[in-house]
This record gives structure tokens, sequence and C-alpha cells, in this order.
């Protein structure tokens, strides 16, 4: 089981990697064609370079969660103790994948939406804007699977040294 997460995870730090790195080359191409060759310029550059923006920031929430590295009320963590920690943590999982579940669902909604109305971009690409909206519940839902990974972790390998929240003195941190 762990070695098909560490591939999930692989899988998906690639696909975020080459979407944020194409966008970055389009940009950079983009911006070199506005100075030098203007007329040459194509219209959909600048809407292809938010569609990858996007879909790797909405790819990149499962990470987040699976690393610790989301939003989460760190306070109310600081707050209690191990055990309370525990509690607290399953509780938030519990209301992420509520809400990314609900999320996927809207999502999928769009999604249906756009392609029945067959709603596409302005520019000459004509881009299908379902396949844009697609990246909602697909990133949402990813996201909700490392909920579930992460809650699943803290039923039932709960390890008080690593998964707790513990206190740092930074005034006398070396």
């Amino acid at each position: 089981m762990e070695k098909i997460a560490r591939t999930l995870k692989a899988i998906e730090h690639g696909l975020i990697a080459v979407l944020a790195s194409a966008s970055l080359v389009l940009a950079v191409v983009e911006m070199f064609m506005r100075y030098y060759f203007a007329s040459s310029l194509p219209d959909w550059t600048a809407e292809v370079v938010v569609y990858l923006i996007t879909a790797s920031v909405f790819l990149s929430g499962g990470r987040l969660v699976s690393e610790n590295r989301h939003v989460n009320a760190d306070i109310f963590l600081r707050m209690a103790g191990p055990s309370q920690q525990r509690i607290l943590e399953m509780m938030f999982c519990a209301v992420g994948i509520f809400v990314c579940a609900v999320m996927a669902g809207k999502g999928i909604g769009i999604v249906e939406f756009a392609y029945r109305l067959d709603e596409r971009s302005d520019s000459s690409l004509q881009f299908p804007m379902y396949l844009y909206y697609a990246f909602v519940p697909l990133g949402f839902g990813i996201m909700m699977l490392h909920y579930v990974a992460r809650l699943c972790r803290y039923i039932w390998a709960f390890d008080r040294e690593t998964m707790t929240t513990t206190e740092v003195d930074l005034e006398n941190a070396d």
C-alpha cells in the first residue's frame, strides 16, 4: 500500500511540475515574442498560461494535505495536549473530506454544464472550457483522498512523537 501511495505522489508531483514548468516556458516565450516579434504573437498564450497555473495549483492541494502544509487551525492544536490533538486532527480531516466532497460534486456539475453548453474560450484557440473547469473536481477529489488517507493514519497508525504539534520556544532556539 505504501508503494502505491509513493507512486501516486510521484505522479502527482511530476504532473504539477510539468504543468508549472510549461506555464513558465510559455510565459517567457510570450514575453520574448511581445518585444521582438509582436506581429507574430498568438492571442492565446496568456490564456494557456492561466490554464496551466490553475491546473497545477488545484492539483497541488492534495500534496499540501498529505505533507501537513495545508490550511489548518494550528492555534487550537498548540493549545491542546497530544490526545486532544489527535481528536482535533481527526475532526479537521472530517471537515476537509466534507468540504472537498461538496466542492468536487459542485465542480462536476460545473463541468457538465460547460460541456452541454459547448462553452469555449474567446481566443482563436477556442479551448473547451469544460476541460479547464475539470481541474476543480479533480483537484478537490485528489485532496479528499489525501484527507481520507490522513484520517486513516490518525485513526489506525497514530504516532504521538511525529503526529503531534509541540510548542517551539523561538526565543531560546539555537
